[in-house]
């Protein structure tokens, strides 16, 4: 199968964004019959109160989540970190699909429907083993080519937790259209956002948000942006979701506290 990208690119790339203040993890290698691919996590903030995972390149038909990644950090992702927020990112967890443009691994299997399985694929292995789940929020890079625009999966451990996506789709629409469709793949939406989804109990396969949530993450959101758009204007929206999240998850935490704890309100 003919390589149409090269992923020692990707990880050349990420090596030049980082600072003396960023980590990589090395989780393993992926062996395929001609290639060995390194598995990295990248850790920017360590130690900081809220914890986020950035994943990207589970599918590999899906590149803009990669050169999204890639973008975040040559663009100053590190000064994010000195913020609120530990950034954990997994830049492309499907190396070959990645290099030969298919969705599936090298062995045929779709890696985001192996998230429940006890013999997963070493992909899915090696994230699950390598990423110190749970974290405060997952945001997972996706595309679908059969959408008109964008729009996202949400699933949060509590219902006050809800309104983050909605402020996504906002921070989102100045560059790129939504899907406002009031159903997008057979589910119900509301503005962009597709958030009456099963609990993990209820499924018999988990994609890795279902799996992250299980893990005890709090929200859990897949961003979907649009291959109908350019490649530039599919990164920007999803740089515009990432900085929306990291900007109000805090912020509806801190909301959420105060409601639990009502003191907090009277200043003590």
């Amino acid at each position: 199968m003919k390589k149409i990208r090269n992923y020692y690119d990707i990880l050349a790339r990420l090596q030049s964004a980082l600072d003396g203040s960023a980590s990589r993890h090395d989780l393993g290698t992926i062996r395929t019959p001609s290639d060995g691919y390194p598995l990295i996590r990248i850790v920017l903030g360590q130690g900081n109160p809220y914890r986020v995972l950035i994943s990207a390149g589970i599918h590999g038909d899906e590149p803009a989540g990669v050169e999204t990644v890639c973008t975040f950090l040559e663009q100053g992702g590190n000064l994010l970190a000195k913020g609120p927020w530990e950034i954990s990112v997994l830049p492309c967890i499907n190396p070959f699909g990645y290099e030969h443009g298919t969705r599936n691994n090298y062995e045929g299997k779709d890696l985001n429907r192996e998230f429940k399985n006890s013999d997963p694929p070493r992909e899915v292995s090696l994230v699950r083993d390598g990423t110190p789940f749970p974290f405060h929020l997952t945001l997972e890079l996706h595309e679908d080519v059969d959408s008109p625009g964008y729009y996202l999966y949400q699933k949060t451990a509590t219902a006050r937790q809800e309104g983050l996506g909605f402020r996504i789709v906002e921070r989102v629409e100045p560059h790129m259209a939504i899907n406002r469709n009031e159903m997008i793949e057979e589910m119900e939406a509301e503005g962009g956002v597709i958030h009456r989804l099963k609990n993990p109990g209820e499924m018999d396969f988990w994609p890795m948000a279902l799996y992250a949530l299980a893990q005890g993450t709090q929200a859990c959101l897949t961003l979907e942006s649009s291959p109908r758009f350019p490649m530039a204007t599919r990164v920007k929206a999803h740089l515009a979701a990432i900085s929306g999240a990291l900007e109000h998850f805090p912020i509806l935490m801190e909301r959420e506290s105060r409601i639990k704890n009502p003191r907090i309100l009277k200043g003590g």
